[in-house]
């Protein structure tokens, strides 16, 4: 088996540097590397248009967007240039073990899933995710991101029969394909591996505009399930989830006046009849007390875990 690794990236010179050392040490040499440019600082592009001229390998491409898009946009343009039917997306901060090709040497239909990897904070300290379990698209609607972009190892065919990613989102763009895909697919693979990818986080803080953005395409995600599915009672109460996904944005953001935000995601929720009257006031009343400094950070955060999670 052949394998497209595809890599969207946005000023990330030294994120690409890296992933390409993994490459060469891959105990499998049967992969092909798509860099998508994501119009990068003008400098960035030169210095990556003349490294990947010095490396001189044939199995790797560069493609240079003419302007500014995002990471869903780029990661299609990857796809639809891949030769291979077979499709792992690597962000360019994070990196993988030298069996991580070798691993993927697997039989499967629509997609599978590599369930086990692991989380490395801004410390270099790595954390195992927890084990999967339940039902995977009951986790996802409970906004329980049980898997990551690379975990998934997609049949191109598959994957551009259902939508490909959703250019219009700027976050939650793999949860919104895992949630079309579960729903769409018949025929997938859970696979229990051993850890050979290795997903690097950054601080809340350092991520820019967080909760407008959490907030809009959480906003975008909900109307569009909203729309394509008929769900049941219970995966409708799971929903809900997601507006305290934006509350923890928000708590880890500290920054009160984007409150506004979650004021319009909480009223979303409402009209969707995601939530009842009790849980709207109740959420609307405990926004009121934390932009004012009238309620603690931990009891804001606590209360409306209680309620909305």
């Amino acid at each position: 088996m052949s394998l497209s690794i595809i890599t969207p990236h946005y000023n990330e010179f030294e994120g690409l540097k890296r992933i390409y050392n993994c490459l060469l040490e891959q105990t499998d040499k049967g992969w092909e590397w798509i860099v998508v440019d994501d119009f990068s600082d003008n400098n960035i592009v030169l210095k990556i248009d003349e490294w990947i001229n010095d490396i001189n390998e044939k199995r790797i491409r560069f493609i240079k967007n003419a302007s500014k898009t995002n990471g869903s946009v780029c990661r299609n343009q990857g796809a639809k240039a891949s030769y291979y039917n077979n499709l792992v997306f690597l962000d360019a901060d994070d990196y993988i073990a030298e069996d991580f090709v070798l691993n993927r040497d697997v039989d499967f239909e629509e997609f599978a899933i590599f369930k086990n990897n692991a989380i490395v904070d801004k410390n270099g300290t790595q954390e195992r995710r927890p084990e999967l379990g339940g039902n995977y698209l009951n986790q996802f609607l409970n906004a329980k991101f049980i898997w990551q972009t690379t975990a998934v190892l997609w049949n191109k065919s598959f994957f551009m029969k259902i939508g490909q990613f959703e250019p219009n989102l700027e976050r939650l763009q793999d949860v919104e394909l895992t949630i079309r895909a579960l729903f769409i697919g018949t025929n997938y693979k859970v696979i229990d591996n051993e850890v050979d990818f290795y997903y690097c986080v950054k601080p809340i803080r350092l991520k820019q505009d967080i909760v407008r953005k959490s907030c809009e395409s959480v906003r975008f995600l909900i109307l569009k399930i909203h729309s394509a599915y008929s769900l049941d009672i219970r995966k409708q109460g799971l929903l809900k989830s997601y507006y305290y996904a934006c509350v923890k944005n928000l708590h880890r953001s500290k920054n009160r006046q984007d409150v506004v935000y979650l004021k319009e995601s909480l009223k979303l929720f409402y009209t969707k009849h995601y939530i009842n009257v009790i849980q709207y006031f109740l959420g609307f009343a405990l926004l009121m007390l934390y932009k004012y400094h009238l309620i603690s950070d931990s009891l804001f955060i606590k209360t409306n875990r209680y309620f909305f999670k």
